[in-house]
């Protein structure tokens, strides 16, 4: 029965350079009509013993390793493990991928192990971890967000890489919010000291969400399906190097036009500021004509208390409300980021990009001194139509703060 079971290699592109860095070993079985398919479902069958599944298992590993001779230099081999397994080992001491790995006479810093998605005990997952490392293998943990690949996971096992789905979590989190879902996990597991990888990855679309995850490596249909043999490293040189061109070209030309939106931000600002100091009160300020741009804007004191009722925009012109008079915003990022600016008094900081909870759409708040007492919060909107891949590049970040006169 194991003998059905065979190893394809999808090759695993790497960021910077665009060779194939490694190659992920991928069960495949053939039907009946002879066309081969993926053999990943067979693995979880509940309806097949366990004892049967996990020699299914070994024996795609240990045909893996016997093919390694073919490994092309400077590249690793990727292989899959359940933690469902764990509880079934005799002993830790012994454990079969070593083995083969020893066997082969493979340098056990070309294997990369990835924990796939199953629930295990997380103590005896750890114990096995720390034994491949002791090695000198590398670790993967594999589809980060989806089911049982959670925080604790990266917390305990300390992987070495965080594999994301890209397909997965588009579907998973529906329309419009998959962007989002994927940068934020990328963001999460870079900051937890996990490299990322991207796999799933089928379109141009797909690769560039990649590269906006700040992804080392990518993986997926976009530069080859799984193969019977490794690829030439180099094959997926050109076509990766022409996608990062572009990829730099559209970013590029966002950043430009976020400049642009910037400087007229910075025009709109100004004008409402120069009304807030000549407008004695707040029924007056309902006079000023707001910008489309323009959500919310209210005003607070030095220690971020607001001081004033929020002035909402509407069609209907400006609306007061009174309830969040009294709220303290000081703990704001962009609050103390104007606060500790060495020129405070003509700077404007916005904040890092958000969907407002009120109108659902995506918006920055605007942070800018009055006067030595007062500092103005507008909530402005982001009105440019930019590919969602690369909202990050549209919108104004807080990093880039625009000087102001006086």
């Amino acid at each position: 029965m194991a003998s059905q079971r065979f190893p394809f290699y999808q090759p695993i592109i790497e960021t910077a350079t665009g060779r194939i860095a490694g190659y992920e070993a991928l069960a495949r079985t053939t039907e009946p009509g002879g066309k081969i398919v993926s053999a990943g479902d067979s693995f979880t069958d509940q309806l097949v013993p366990i004892l049967e599944r996990i020699e299914w298992d070994r024996s795609i590993r240990r045909q893996t390793m016997e093919q390694l001779h073919l490994l092309p230099p400077n590249t690793f081999i990727s292989i899959n493990i359940s933690p469902e397994w764990i509880q079934h080992l005799d002993t830790l001491d012994a454990l079969p991928t070593l083995e083969m790995v020893e066997e082969a006479g493979v340098d056990p810093a070309r294997v990369i192990i990835e924990i796939t998605e199953s629930e295990g005990d997380l103590h005896l997952l750890e114990q096995l971890v720390n034994r491949y490392r002791e090695l000198g293998m590398q670790v993967a943990l594999d589809d980060f967000g989806n089911g049982y690949s959670q925080l604790d996971r990266i917390a305990v096992l300390k992987p070495d890489y965080v594999k994301l789905n890209i397909q997965h979590l588009r579907e998973g989190a529906g329309a419009g919010r998959g962007v989002s879902l994927v940068q934020q996990l990328s963001m999460i597991a870079s900051r937890l000291g996990c490299k990322v990888m991207c796999k799933g990855v089928e379109t141009e679309d797909d690769f560039f969400l990649a590269l906006s995850c700040q992804a080392v490596c990518t993986q997926g249909f976009l530069f080859s399906p799984a193969q019977q043999n490794m690829l030439d490293p180099e094959s997926t040189v050109e076509k990766a190097s022409e996608l990062l061109n572009y990829y730099r070209d559209m970013a590029t030309e966002l950043v430009a036009r976020n400049h642009w939106r910037a400087e007229k931000a910075k025009g709109e600002l100004l004008g409402l500021r120069e009304v807030l100091r000549t407008t004695p009160s707040d029924e007056e300020l309902i006079q000023f004509v707001p910008s489309e741009h323009f959500l919310r804007f209210y005003i607070c004191d030095l220690s971020g208390n607001q001081v004033s009722p929020n002035f909402e925009n509407s069609d209907r012109g400006w609306i007061i409300n009174e309830a969040p008079k009294g709220s303290n915003w000081s703990w704001r990022p962009y609050f103390f980021e104007l606060l500790g600016a060495s020129d405070l008094h003509s700077r404007v900081v916005f904040s890092a990009p958000y969907q407002d909870i009120h109108s659902g759409k995506q918006a920055q708040t605007a942070v800018m001194f009055i006067d030595e007492q007062r500092i103005l919060l507008a909530d402005m909107l982001d009105t440019q139509k930019a590919n969602e891949t690369l909202s990050g590049f549209s919108a104004m970040p807080a990093s880039w703060v625009p000087g102001l006169e006086t």
